[in-house]
């Protein structure tokens, strides 16, 4: 009754402080993140102490041409571990400031030493390749604390058709700026040259990009209209040379797969996930297939518009708010409290963390309102072997869209935590880039449930509820219209059937209109292809959306039916590492099978029962 009646005081204050922050905003006061604390005093410390990366790495290359017995081997693998931690040190430095200021110098250095330290270590691979399975097999047995690397040398060898002979792989790594790289440096150049504009409100202007999130929520729907055209309007201004970007993306993507002896860079993508290219493709088309779930909670929300604005809804209007509600919004004080709460149902071990990396005391978060000019808009979060995670968020406008990133990326920050407390060791703090996701994802579904269970009203409950849905209940959805979308464009390039900007406006309305009821309707749609970043930063990364987002819903699904059962068997494998493929680990601490249909179906049925709540109510 105690923790009752403490939690309504809770809900009261954050009601209150809501109406106050909707007013002044730019009274929020940020967190910072201690880079001299976790880091490197100053930048010309960071400097200074590539002397000791430069060390390990001539180090490393005692070993090139020497993995000729079971010692060597291990000496090799246990200093590549050595040098990867000091890079990753160095790597998240570099990373931080530049997000902090695009125009740091320390933007130009991250791209220089990555591409440094991968060729110099890039001899490792091949000549574990080179040695011969009957001799490997003599050499784990007489070097037992080879063991502990066995899943990395098979994880390697794994990767033999692929992996290419020393001096190949390091001239690739020498020029991977010049070859891969280039294509976002313009792309964020070309975006950062255009001129969105603001949108007049009657509590002042709105930045289009910046504040995008405040337009897409805003009461008025001449300003959610305006904001939305004017941003796509300044996207298609540029299109031909986006789409140019984007093509040579392509093509440099595909050529590099082919140097590696795949059949394209999708393949090349999907293998590196433990994912069979034609398993991942037959799954995109099957998320397709059941694309009407997504519309069905456009018609929900378009509903809702009619209802309440009395006029057909928009693709600009899916997250206007309830006319007698205003949009919630939160200062990070309040932020603080409602992710200890809604974090509790996941043990203190895994609360307590959380709680550590957004207190200000412990510098461990970099959260600006307001954000700033030339910052990052965007979140993150980073760590290394031994070090303190940080969580980095460019832009703070305290709507639930931003608590979510703060949830999702706070997520990623807590979970390398657990593994460094755990003594992962380097070799295995990293794995598929989905499960990252699906651990992150599952955060923003428990915070928008718990906001919905302790809302103040039920016009309150239901944004919530509402909120779930579209920012992550149908997260693999919409990963899996960007990821069809990119694999679609890989497929038409070297058909020829995608050759400049018209092609990828005709190509991303036939996507997206498997999805979304607003393509056919909406001409400035047909620019989305321009808006999707990730498609230059990060080649073919959308897909782990998909499988993350499967993944985020399965959790939640047993998070809600079998708390005491999931809880600690979720926590330890957050707390495991990845030594060993994602599918095993999966099916050992969470009886999840990643393969079969039973994961797509089970989540169809959750889905469905949530919009089926949505409709009744």
């Amino acid at each position: 009754m105690r923790r009752c009646g403490c939690l309504a005081v809770f809900v009261f204050a954050i009601a209150a402080s809501v109406r106050i922050f909707a007013q002044t905003p730019a009274a929020l006061k940020g967190l910072s993140a201690d880079l001299s604390r976790y880091y490197f005093k100053t930048p010309a410390d960071e400097v200074a102490a590539r002397a000791e990366l430069n060390l390990a790495l001539a180090e490393m290359s005692r070993y090139k041409g020497q993995l000729n017995s079971a010692h060597q081997l291990l000496g090799a693998l246990r200093q590549n571990e050595t040098v990867q931690n000091l890079f990753a040190k160095h790597e998240g430095y570099l990373h931080l400031r530049c997000s902090q200021n695009r125009k740091d110098p320390a933007c130009d250095a991250d791209k220089a030493l990555e591409s440094d330290v991968d060729a110099k270590t890039a001899f490792l691979d091949p000549e574990i390749l080179a040695i011969p399975e009957d001799r490997l097999r003599g050499f784990l047995t007489a070097e037992p604390a080879l063991a502990s690397y066995g899943f990395a040398l098979t994880d390697i060898r794994r990767d033999k058709l692929h992996v290419l002979p020393e001096a190949e792989q390091r001239l690739l790594d020498q020029f991977q700026p010049q070859i891969g790289d280039w294509q976002y440096d313009l792309y964020q150049q070309v975006v950062a040259g255009i001129s969105f504009g603001t949108v007049e409100t009657s509590s002042g202007p709105l930045d289009v990009v910046r504040q995008r999130n405040l337009i897409a929520a805003h009461g008025d729907g001449r300003v959610r209209e305006e904001g939305f055209k004017r941003r796509y309007a300044g996207f298609a201004s540029q299109r031909d040379l986006l789409a140019f970007a984007l093509i040579h993306t392509v093509q440099a993507q595909n050529l590099l797969a082919k140097t590696h002896h795949h059949v394209d860079a999708p393949a090349r993508k999907y293998e590196s996930l433990y994912c069979e290219p034609e398993d991942t493709r037959s799954l995109l088309a099957a998320m397709a297939q059941h694309g009407d779930i997504a519309k069905r909670y456009e018609k929900v929300r378009s509903l809702d518009i009619d209802r309440d604005y009395h006029q057909p809804a928009h693709a600009w209007d899916m997250s206007a708010p309830v006319q007698e509600l205003s949009p919630p919004g939160t200062s990070l004080l309040d932020a603080r409290h409602i992710f200890h709460e809604a974090f509790a149902g996941l043990g203190k071990e895994y609360q307590s963390e959380f709680d550590a990396l957004v207190d200000p005391a412990n510098g461990r978060a970099d959260i600006l309102p307001g954000g700033a000019a030339n910052r990052y808009g965007g979140g993150f979060s980073i760590g290394f072997d031994r070090g303190k995670s940080i969580l980095f968020f460019g832009r703070y406008d305290g709507t639930f869209k931003d608590l979510s990133v703060i949830a999702h990326e706070g997520g990623h920050a807590v979970h390398r935590q657990l593994m460094t407390a755990n003594g992962v060791p380097p070799t295995y703090d990293h794995g598929p880039s989905f499960l990252f996701e699906s651990f992150a994802a599952f955060n923003e579904l428990l915070l928008a449930d718990f906001l919905a269970e302790h809302a103040g009203s039920p016009e309150l409950k239901r944004y919530y509820r509402e909120r779930w849905m579209s920012i992550k209940g149908l997260d693999a959805f919409y990963g899996a219209q960007d990821a069809l979308l990119e694999q679609a464009i890989y497929d038409g390039v070297v058909a020829a059937t995608v050759r400049n900007a018209d092609d990828l406006d005709r190509l991303t309305l036939k996507i997206d209109g498997e999805f979304s009821l607003f393509p056919a309707s909406t001409p400035e749609l047909r620019t989305r292809w321009a808006m999707v970043s990730l498609m230059y930063e990060d080649p073919l990364y959308d897909v782990n959306y998909v499988y993350g987002g499967l993944l985020a819903l399965k959790y939640y699904d047993l998070y809600t039916t079998r708390r005491e059962w999931f809880v600690p068997r979720y926590i330890a494998l957050l707390k495991n590492g990845f030594n060993q493929p994602p599918k095993e680990l999966l099916h050992q601490f969470l009886g999840i099978d990643l393969s079969g249909p039973a994961l797509l179906n089970d989540d169809l049925e959750l889905l469905s029962r949530r919009l089926d709540q949505l409709e009744a109510n």
